[in-house]
């Protein structure tokens, strides 16, 4: 038989042959890695968001909840008696300087009974004192002399900064009932005329305030399947006025009117049996990672555009504002926005375009008004 000669290349042109990949190999081999690393990129942002978002909302979590824990305690500790009082309002701010009052926010004064530790840390807070008796120990009134003064309330964090403006600062303030070296912040002209008290008179408590709601429960108020505000005598008040006095003025919010039905005080400040506080804010580095509306609003549209939908809230009952205006988020679709207009007490208006859309973690606090349990029966 005949051989058939073999076309095998010397060992050394094989080895040449086989080193390195072909230009093809190389380019599905760097197509591969590249998609691999997008996936890890990707997976790993992932995971700094979702750790990045739950920090965000422990701390915000922690700073209203120290917060109501205060504000709870206040109530706890209400006089009931003939030198007792509670007045819950809305008052309005112009925050950017065009004449209308566009911002709302709760102002609430109380009395409280007080502690030794307490009379003590106020009198030397205020020294020196003005109204002295003869051996130079301060005038008190004896009725009085272990009672308190309370002031909470939220006035506007900025008049000149656009982003700023929507969010609150709150502020607390409390001085002994009867100390005459102070004023009374019950007095008619303790306040201004900016709806705000003398300088010194309070102290900031927290910054970032995108909203904040007080509902007290009335003898009458039943609350197990929600507290509803609708003016009924079943429902809850947004507003309080302790001896029937008028004071929160109905023509500066709808909320200040007075429910109708309530007992005439007569000997006794009349006293909420149950307090409900609602508190959402937002830290100044949140704002910066914040969304803006591309395009102006009308008070009729019922949606707007943003440039980054990623950073807006998701879930049931979650809120934005928009200036002084609260929306509702119904959805979102792309970077298209629908929202219920005009909501949690707010007037819907005109937006420019380019304007910042807040949102913060909300959380809402209950509490007993201890002296009244006796005889409160919340059905």
């Amino acid at each position: 038989m005949k051989r058939v000669a073999s076309h095998r290349l010397p060992i050394g042109e094989q080895a040449r042959t086989r080193r390195g990949l072909t230009l093809i190999e190389l380019v599905i081999a760097l197509g591969l890695f590249a998609l691999l690393m997008v996936a890890v990129f990707q997976l790993v942002d992932r995971s700094l968001t979702t750790w990045r978002t739950g920090e965000t909302r422990r701390s915000l979590l922690e700073m209203s909840s120290a917060v109501q824990e205060e504000i709870a305690a206040d109530f706890a500790g209400l006089e009931p008696g003939a030198r007792g009082d509670l007045v819950l309002e809305w008052v309005a701010f112009d925050t950017d300087g065009n004449g209308t009052l566009e911002t709302k926010w709760p102002r609430v004064r109380l009395v409280r009974q007080a502690s030794a530790a307490d009379v003590e840390r106020l009198l030397a807070r205020d020294a020196p004192p003005r109204a002295e008796r003869d051996d130079g120990t301060l005038e008190l009134e004896p009725a009085s002399a272990g009672l308190v003064e309370v002031l909470w309330m939220v006035a506007p964090a900025s008049f000149k900064d656009k982003a700023a403006r929507a969010e609150g600062l709150l502020w607390r303030g409390e001085r002994l009932v009867g100390d005459a070296r102070t004023k009374s912040f019950f007095a008619n002209d303790f306040f201004g005329a900016s709806n705000r008290p003398p300088a010194g008179a309070t102290e900031p408590v927290t910054g970032g305030v995108l909203w904040m709601e007080i509902l007290l429960a009335t003898p009458t108020s039943i609350v197990h399947d929600g507290w509803n505000r609708t003016g009924s005598l079943d429902t809850v008040a947004a507003s309080w006025d302790a001896w029937g006095k008028g004071r929160p003025d109905a023509d500066v919010h709808p909320w200040n009117e007075a429910l109708p039905g309530l007992a005439t005080p007569r000997e006794r400040a009349l006293l909420p049996r149950r307090v409900r506080i609602e508190l959402e804010c937002e830290r100044p580095i949140d704002r910066q990672r914040r969304t803006i509306t591309l395009e102006p609003m009308d008070t009729g549209d019922g949606s707007f555009r943003v440039d980054d939908a990623r950073y807006l809230p998701f879930g049931p009952d979650r809120y934005v504002l928009v200036d002084a205006e609260w929306m509702k988020v119904v959805s979102i679709d792309g970077a298209q926005v629908s929202v219920q207009r005009a909501q949690r007490g707010t007037t819907a208006t005109l937006h420019e375009a380019r304007t910042m859309v807040h949102f913060g973690e909300r959380l809402v606090r209950e509490a007993t008004v201890p002296t009244c349990r006796e005889d409160w029966d919340l059905r």
